[in-house]
């Protein structure tokens, strides 16, 4: 590197002086000559110096020199006098066509956006009360304020970092606030401050960048009589920045109002007749305006003076998000509060979104932006808070709380200001018939595109199968061919040989002097051979004729548009349209539809109005939905009450005593020389004395105590793990009535049976545990206390749990005794196979409790999985090992249980 000379040589006039070497550059060697030719005046030889400039001067220091900018020409004329009548009323920004965080200060002269829980993040938007349709007019925005913010605000995460800027441009009445939403980019066009244009959703660089304390004005050129008609051009403090720009052509012809948009920048919009810096040619303001060149939106004065807050009141998947679509479609200037919303406005700000968001519900879906402010829902918070403080027309859209009277009464606090109207309109029942047929149009489209689909699924098929049938077809052709081609081969072979040795023979006949005759015998073989060999071709002539006057199968005429769909009866008879995504999650309507009621005008609304039925009509359908719902729904919040427990308590002290007096009896000397007794009569074949038997089981009074001896005494683990079920199917209906207080809900639905269980007893329910396949099966197991009517749990019982829980011994005692008689007379299939899981099962983990109460279901299609380390057990015989401490359940030592194989079982 050659070091920089202290005083370096005074620059050429006209030109910039170059650039000081970035540290580390590498220079190129200077000339002996470079100098001298700095020596010499500048002004003396300038034309001189640039033509050798090039040849001398290095490429580093050519790229270092840089000339200034050259202006661009004007093609603007000052505008005429003009005597027409002005607009009476100043342009400004209505508080409704500016968004949420927009703050006006100073009379709409200054807009300020808000910062604060995720408002960051979001692009704010003001849209002037005046459009242009004719002339040439001019306004000015400039930048005063770019606002810090703390480096904690932006994700942590890996997003896209939002970034501060400013755009000013046009955009129709109607069009969104934030220019460049993705959703309107045919309604707008507008600048940048990096010196952009959009246009149509492109961007092209036109000009230079702006920044803060910079005035930029926005020359809008409408004048037909102008060069540059239908233009929209920049200037950054009086000096033109960019060539006119063409408006698209979804922009003429129509009403073009001024519009600006930033992200954390504070912006001085001047709309006034007078423009703060001269342009190079004299043009009028905005405010200015002749009043015919421009359409003046009116201020906006709500009617009788008040603002108005509705709140649709719907059944979930029942049109309300559909409703509402189409009243604001009607109805523009209202405002729609939802999270729906927010995410739409965070997309139109540009915000990234991940691609596995999850798809949640309508009423709350999932954000997915991973910003601070927007995954804790603080955006949520702090629109409510802002929305009262700006009066405008809203829609507060929530599903689920405007169906909870205790959620619309706080809503309704926050708009208690007296410039509000608040409403509530109820949106249920049969819908009308635009409704209707908007549904039926849903319905028709979507069956359209699937036919579409399914027609051109076929279409591909069918020209796979002609493709494969041509080449196949070419295949036999060209074999056919490649054949005919050999036997000619072969044919003119033959002949050549033949005629090779009918030469030679003649030859040799000639030598002889003898063979006229064989000569002769040879030219009639000849002759034949001729014949045949004509007869030949012949025939494969009339064939090939025979082949081409075969009738070519007549082809299909092939369809190029598909078919239309038309929509059937059933389908007609349809008021709602399913949808992909659903309005509430199940588990939300769950744990709150109890609570839903009907909006009234004791709550704080100053009307109720219905807009699809009547009130009673509207009324008596809610409710018809409700217990529908009531029937197929869980108690997601249910838990167990102290009722139960104690009860609960009570039933595992008893189920221990039990199986302890059963090992006491069975470990007694007396029962043990009656075993002995007994085995020793049946090796000798002689017969077993006959146990005490009692004619009514259910009269007993204490099964303890049968005549010396307890009733369970023969009891095997299949048998405790019976009567143990017994107990909790019909504990569970009794507890669920009990908790519930209900009349609405008097049992159990079926589906839910597994869900309940395992909610009262903290443990799952295995059928395959029990030595059968579905639930189905164990509900016949025990008949007699539980079964399954009209798709809900029963129990033929009606004994109180404070009464006698022995019953549930009796029964199981009477049960064995029946399946000990089908075995005696040879039923092997009376025999049960019973794991030890199934009394002694181990409690669910968290995680899978929450697995089980999504997925249990009844029926055994949805089995509930044992506990967690369950392995395959062998066919053999088990002695099940002590129960774990503080387990009800103790098996009798010694006692036998044949155990099938089945994978997935348990241990304990």
């Amino acid at each position: 590197l050659k070091p920089q000379p202290r005083n370096p040589p005074a620059p050429c006039a006209g030109l910039s002086p170059p650039r000081e070497p970035a540290s580390g550059r590498r220079m190129a060697p200077k000339r002996k000559t470079a100098p001298k030719a700095a020596e010499q005046p500048a002004a003396k030889e300038p034309k001189k110096q640039e033509e050798a400039k090039p040849a001398e001067t290095p490429a580093a220091e050519a790229k270092a020199v840089e000339k200034p900018a050259e202006p661009l020409e004007e093609q603007e004329a000052d505008a005429p006098a003009d005597k027409r009548s002005t607009i009476k009323e100043p342009p400004t920004f209505r508080t409704q066509d500016t968004t949420l965080n927009v703050l006006p200060m100073m009379g709409g002269r200054v807009l300020r956006p808000l910062t604060e829980g995720g408002m960051q993040f979001f692009v704010a938007g003001a849209r002037a009360t005046v459009g242009l349709k004719a002339g040439r007019y001019a306004f000015e925005v400039k930048i005063f304020e770019s606002l810090p913010l703390d480096e904690h605000a932006w994700s942590s995460h890996g997003a896209p970092t939002p970034k501060h800027f400013v755009r000013v441009g046009l955009s129709t009445s109607g069009s969104s606030l934030v220019l460049g939403d993705p959703a309107s980019t045919d309604a707008h066009v507008y600048f940048d401050n990096g010196g952009h244009f959009c246009a149509d959703g492109k961007w092209t660089p036109v000009g230079k960048r702006f920044a803060k304390d910079r005035t930029v004005a926005v020359v809008v050129n409408l004048d037909a009589k102008s060069p540059n008609a239908n233009t929209i051009s920049l200037f950054v403090d009086g000096v033109r920045a960019s060539q006119p720009q063409a408006l698209p052509e979804s922009l003429k012809g129509k009403a073009l109002y001024p519009h600006v948009s930033f992200r954390n920048m504070s912006v001085q919009v001047n709309l006034g007749p007078q423009l703060g810096k001269a342009l190079p040619f004299k043009c009028r303001g905005v405010g200015d305006a002749a009043q015919a060149d421009v359409s003046v939106v009116e201020g906006g004065e709500p009617k009788g003076g008040k603002y108005e807050v509705l709140m649709p009141v719907g059944y979930p998947d029942e049109g309300t998000f559909e409703w509402l679509d189409g009243f604001l479609k009607k109805n523009p200037q209202y405002v729609e509060l939802s999270d729906r919303k927010i995410i739409e406005w965070a997309v139109s700000s540009g915000l990234w979104r991940g691609t596995t968001v999850g798809k949640g519900s309508l009423d709350k879906p999932e954000y997915g932006f991973q910003l601070h402010g927007m995954e804790d829902h603080n955006i949520r918070g702090v629109l409510q808070s802002v929305a009262p403080v700006m009066p405008r027309n809203y829609v507060v859209m929530e599903v689920r709380n405007n169906l909870l009277e205790a959620e619309r009464k706080n809503a309704l606090r926050r708009f208690c200001a007296p410039y509000f109207k608040r409403t509530a309109v109820v949106v249920m029942g049969e819908p009308d018939e635009e409704f209707k047929a908007s549904q039926h149009e849903k319905l028709l489209k979507k069956k359209q595109l699937s036919s579409d689909n399914a027609w051109r699924v076929k279409q591909a098929e069918k020209k796979r199968a002609k493709q494969q049938a041509e080449a196949k077809k070419r295949a036999e052709e060209m074999k056919k061919k490649i054949d005919a081609e050999r036997k000619k081969k072969e044919a003119e072979r033959k002949q050549k040989q033949e005629e090779a040795e009918k030469k030679k023979k003649e030859d040799a006949a000639k030598q002889d002097g003898e063979g006229k005759e064989e000569g002769k015998a040879e030219e009639e073989k000849d002759e034949e051979k001729k014949d045949e060999e004509k007869m030949e071709v012949e025939e494969g002539k009339e064939a090939e004729e025979e082949k081409k006057d075969e009738p070519m199968e007549p082809e299909e005429e092939e369809e190029t548009e598909p078919p239309k769909v038309e929509l059937t009866d059933e389908e007609k008879s349809t008021w709602f349209a399913p949808k992909p995504v659903a309005d509430c999650k199940e588990a939300v309507i769950a744990s709150s539809f109890a609570n839903w009621s009907l909006p009234k005008k004791e709550e704080g609304f100053d009307e109720v109005k219905f807009e699809w039925d009547k009130e009673a009509k509207a009324t008596e359908y809610f409710r018809s939905k409700v217990l529908e719902k009531k029937k197929t729904s869980r108690v997601e919040t249910l838990q167990p009450s102290k009722w139960f427990q104690d009860r609960h308590a009570q039933w595992k002290k008893l189920f221990a005593e039990w199986q302890k007096k059963q090992e006491e009896f069975k470990a007694s000397p007396a029962q043990k020389a009656k075993l002995a007794k007994r085995e020793e009569a049946k090796q000798k074949g002689e017969d077993e004395d006959e146990e005490v038997s009692t004619d009514d089981i259910f009269s007993i009074a204490d099964i303890c105590d049968v005549e010396g001896e307890p009733l369970f005494k023969d009891f095997e683990l299949a048998d405790w793990a019976l009567a143990q079920l017994r107990y909790e199917l019909w504990m569970l209906q009794i507890a669920f009535k009990r908790d519930v207080d209900d009349p609405d809900r008097p049992k159990i639905p079926a589906q839910h049976i597994v869900w309940y269980y395992q909610r009262y007893f903290k443990k799952a329910v295995t059928p395959k545990n029990f030595g059968v396949e579905n639930f189905d099966e164990l509900m016949k197991m025990v008949k007699d206390t539980a079964a399954v009517e009209d798709d809900h749990l029963t129990t033929p019982l009606s004994i109180e749990a404070d009464e006698d829980l022995s019953y549930f011994v009796k029964s199981t005692e009477e049960a064995r005794r029946e399946r000990q008689r089908r075995i005696d007379a040879g039923d092997e299939t009376a025999r049960l196979k019973v794991a030890p899981a199934a009394l002694n099962a181990a409690p669910l983990k968290p995680a899978e409790t929450r697995k089980l109460g999504a997925a249990g279901k009844f029926a055994g299609r949805f089995v509930s999985k044992p506990a967690p380390g369950a392995a395959a057990s062998a066919a053999k015989t088990v002695t099940p090992p002590p129960p774990r401490p503080g387990s009800a359940a103790t098996p009798r030592p010694g006692a036998k249980t044949v155990v099938a194989p089945r994978p997935g079982v348990a241990r304990p």
